[in-house]
């Protein structure tokens, strides 16, 4: 986890690329925040543990450090999972809503930057940003956890603290949408990543690691690799030797397996 990519910056021109456990590193324009770069675990006083399954990926914090618990329970209060529950029920009910949430606004997003768009490549690109948020947090956002007597809603944070929510966008290189909000927000959050693997999916029709257009298999691992090591690394996925080379097989095997249907009702 940890997804650093590239990025609008909200309220800003600035364009920034960066990485975060990966060998590019470079900034066009300037810095991602007037602010220090967070350290480990900022804002995160606890942090609670969870399993590598749908809903419950490590770590946990408090999500009242960025946002009222109210606020996300009167907005997002169908995608929590509730540690409370059975967690075999659980999942079935929240990968059911969680799998129409990020279909909805996956097929909503396509289509409003394409005009025309197949729905060949709606299929597509669903399968391919189903597949993103699997490698990044196991779908994994708010989780109702908890602790003793004591009930905690928290927010996914991974890469020491620097990954946030589901698409896992990295505070180190996005200080200032970060406080804005996109990593706390589950919607703000989606979209944010969106507009990075958008960018890829859109190259990746071009590049020359994919054959042709309607590749889908291969376009979504060209713009996974951008989204991971940033736009020059759209073709690392081609590269078995690649000092990333993991993240890129994990992710195919993801796509492969699409193990999320096993939670979504036919």
């Amino acid at each position: 986890m940890g997804f650093a990519g590239w990025t609008r910056v909200i309220g800003s021109a600035v364009l920034l690329i960066a990485l975060s456990g990966c060998d590019l590193e470079f900034i066009i324009g300037g810095g991602g925040s007037s602010d220090v770069t967070p350290s480990d675990w900022w804002k995160c006083p606890e942090r609670l543990g969870g399993s590598w399954t749908f809903g419950r990926a490590p770590y946990g914090c408090d999500v009242e450090q960025f946002a009222s618990a109210a606020t996300v329970r009167a907005q997002f209060g169908a995608h929590i999972f509730d540690d409370e529950q059975s967690q075999e029920v659980e999942r079935v009910r929240y990968m059911g809503g969680l799998y129409t949430f990020l279909g909805d606004r996956a097929a909503a997003y396509l289509r409003d930057r394409r005009s025309g768009v197949s729905d060949a490549e709606v299929e597509a690109w669903r399968h391919a940003v189903y597949t993103t948020a699997h490698q990044e947090s196991f779908w994994t956002h708010y989780r109702e956890a908890h602790t003793g007597l004591r009930r905690l809603l928290t927010m996914l944070r991974g890469d020491n603290g620097h990954g946030h929510g589901l698409m896992q966008i990295d505070d180190r290189w996005h200080t200032d949408p970060i406080r804005s909000g996109v990593g706390w927000h589950l919607e703000d959050n989606l979209i944010y990543a969106l507009d990075i693997y958008y960018d890829g999916w859109r190259r990746a029709e071009t590049a020359d690691c994919v054959s042709f257009a309607e590749d889908w298999e291969a376009r979504a691992r060209a713009a996974y690799s951008a989204y991971n090591g940033g736009p020059a690394q759209i073709c690392r996925w081609t590269d078995p030797n690649h000092r990333w080379s993991q993240n890129d097989a994990g992710f195919h095997d993801k796509y492969q397996r699409q193990e999320w249907l096993n939670y979504v009702a036919g």
